[in-house]
């Protein structure tokens, strides 16, 4: 079994095991077990697999080309729901999540998983991120450094911390 890095909005990063297995589209969807699957399997066998995500044991991931607003009306059925970083350099993951938070009023756990950097928590957790699983090869207790490496947000975000510019010396 992996590990991940959790971070509960407003609360203390640490290293917990990873239950969930993430189910590529050419497989099979166990009949056991933890497991995420793509946005489109779920769009298709929604009504099968409806039981599973309630009972906590079926998620859903989104590629960068998929968009979050097909989970709109779903939010209060899903525990998790996952975005795929592919490469470091895709970003859309950041926005879906404030929108699943802000917009959709999703309460449960947000995931990044692929290519997922230290550099990436802070700002992953301002946009409502609360699992990171990180990078094969990369040391998880030093991933867990990277939510104290900035301390006051220059903008704001779904974590409602308000931006420097807004506050006044005193």
């Amino acid at each position: 079994m992996s590990s991940i890095i959790v971070k509960p909005l407003n609360g203390e990063a640490c290293i917990a095991a990873d239950d969930f297995t993430v189910v590529e589209l050419d497989q099979t969807i166990p009949s056991t077990g933890k497991v995420l699957v793509n946005i489109a399997v779920w769009q298709a066998q929604k009504d099968a697999l409806k039981a599973r995500a309630q009972a906590g044991e079926l998620g859903v991931w989104l590629s960068p080309d998929d968009n979050p607003e097909l989970l709109a009306h779903d939010v209060s059925l899903l525990p998790v729901v996952a975005f795929h970083f592919p490469v470091f350099k895709f970003g859309q993951g950041y926005s879906g999540a404030v929108l699943l938070r802000s917009r959709y009023g999703f309460q449960g756990d947000i995931r990044a998983y692929g290519d997922i950097w230290r550099d990436q928590l802070f700002y992953l957790a301002r946009c409502g991120f609360t699992q990171f699983d990180i990078k094969d090869g990369k040391s998880l207790e030093d991933a867990l450094l990277g939510f104290k490496d900035f301390t006051v947000p220059y903008q704001t975000s779904a974590d409602g911390a308000l931006p420097i510019f807004t506050r006044r010396a005193a």
